[in-house]
């Protein structure tokens, strides 16, 4: 298996190597190994992933205005949302992350 450093690129054989690593990692439910059994095991990691994910979807400034954030783990799954300042109308995001692996289950903002 080829490594890089960061001064390095893939070559086209390299990207198809890591493309059939790819394929087999989502098709070959058997083959699934983790040094770790949750990869967003508390409150504080959970939002630090979730924080630039919202970032990029709906821009720093709006995110950090929904400040103080709802945070809580329910059933393996951090659920994150923002909060309005008291008088305000208006959505705010909602995120939920897996608690095993940190995908993104879903992504909303209301209006």
């Amino acid at each position: 298996m080829p490594l890089f450093t960061s001064a390095q690129q893939f070559t086209k054989a390299d990207s198809q190597f890591y493309r059939q690593i790819i394929k087999r990692a989502l098709t070959d439910k058997t083959n699934y190994h983790t040094a770790v059994n949750k990869v967003l095991p508390d409150k504080k990691t959970a939002i630090s992933v979730a924080e630039p994910i919202l970032f990029n979807g709906y821009g720093k400034d709006q995110i950090i205005a929904e400040k103080p954030y709802n945070v809580a783990l329910i059933d393996g799954y951090w659920i994150m949302s923002g909060t309005l300042p008291d008088g305000y109308v208006g959505g705010t995001f909602l995120i939920v992350l897996s608690e095993k692996n940190g995908r993104v289950i879903k992504m909303t903002h209301g209006k």
